[in-house]
């Protein structure tokens, strides 16, 4: 070529395409020109003329080059994902602790209040308040809970992921059955469309799928018919979209973002009870199989939760299942 040679040729095409493997055919194979083409990428010299004999060697050792470099950078690629959920997890895990010593201060200080008024009584001989004695009970019941919640929300962060195809309608008849005791005495219209098969890890999706639908009911119990449906949809990005809504006390859409982080709630105690981990686990759930989440709602008018899956982990499952 007139502007350049092969050697600079193959400069550029490396710096373009890393990936690309270059096998360079010359007339001049002196040693001085091969180690230069080399060094600038090129993955062997084959000296013109050639034969067949010589040639389908070296094709096949490009090949394995190439192979080899495609699963360099997926390697690197899932390096890079999985510090990057590192970095976000620890990240988490510090607003979490600051989050849990500040909300776990409120009953432990109760409690010892509570203690030492009964100490007291004890040293007057006098018969301790079964009334305070029951709210010391009830705030030692809640810090319990508060450090089941963040154990259970931390191991759902290191806990070995083992996918295999996964029917949701399963896990929704399943969840169903786990929260029917919730259900007695209401009077709630379900509506469940197929769902699809996923790659996942059936306990955890359930766990997922049991907190949505819990709170469904839980946040519906002022309604006195209760609408809650789990339907299918497509996302803008060839992913699918499980969506879980209600016609219950709903929420300021503008503060979706709270609703997943530990220990944040948008409702009162006094208005519904809990700890504010569902949601966190959910996320964290979701996230483990490389889906997202989200949310949005209407004060008074209901919420829609939204579990969002892959077209790739959707498609996976879906040929896996298929060679069975």
């Amino acid at each position: 070529m007139p502007e350049m040679d092969g050697i600079e040729l193959t400069r550029l095409l490396q710096n373009v395409a890393p990936d690309l493997v270059v096998v360079l055919m010359t007339g001049n194979a002196s040693v001085p020109s091969v180690v230069e083409a080399m060094r600038n990428g090129a993955i062997d010299c084959i000296q013109k003329p050639f034969r067949a004999s010589t040639l389908l060697p070296v094709i096949e050792r490009a090949l394995e080059v190439q192979r080899l470099r495609a699963s360099n950078r997926r390697l690197e690629a899932e390096v890079q994902r999985q510090f990057e959920q590192l970095v976000a997890v620890n990240g988490e895990l510090d607003a979490f602790a600051a989050r849990i010593s500040h909300d776990l201060r409120g009953p432990l200080v109760n409690m010892r209040g509570i203690l030492e008024m009964a100490r007291e009584d004890a040293i007057n001989q006098a018969l301790p308040d079964p009334k305070l004695l029951g709210l010391g009970v009830e705030s030692g019941d809640l810090a319990l809970r508060m450090v089941k919640d963040m154990l259970d929300f931390a191991r759902l962060g290191v806990q070995p992921m083992e996918l295999v195809p996964v029917e949701l309608d399963t896990v929704l008849r399943d969840a169903l059955t786990a929260v029917s005791s919730l259900t007695q005495g209401r009077n709630i219209v379900w509506d469940t469309g197929p769902l699809p098969c996923i790659l996942g890890q059936k306990g955890l999706l359930l766990q997922a799928f049991v907190n949505l639908l819990s709170n469904a009911i839980k946040y519906t119990a002022g309604k006195e018919v209760a609408h809650i449906a789990v339907q299918v949809g497509a996302s803008d990005f060839g992913a699918t979209e499980i969506r879980f809504t209600d016609n219950g006390a709903g929420f300021d859409s503008r503060l979706a973002d709270q609703l997943f982080k530990p220990f944040r709630r948008l409702h009162s105690n006094d208005e519904f009870i809990g700890e504010g981990m569902g949601l966190a686990n959910v996320r964290r759930i979701v996230e483990r199989h490389g889906g997202a989440v989200g949310a949005k709602g209407s004060p008074g008018e209901g919420a829609e939760f939204t579990l969002v899956f892959s077209q790739i982990n959707l498609t996976a499952a879906t040929a896996e299942q298929a060679l069975r």
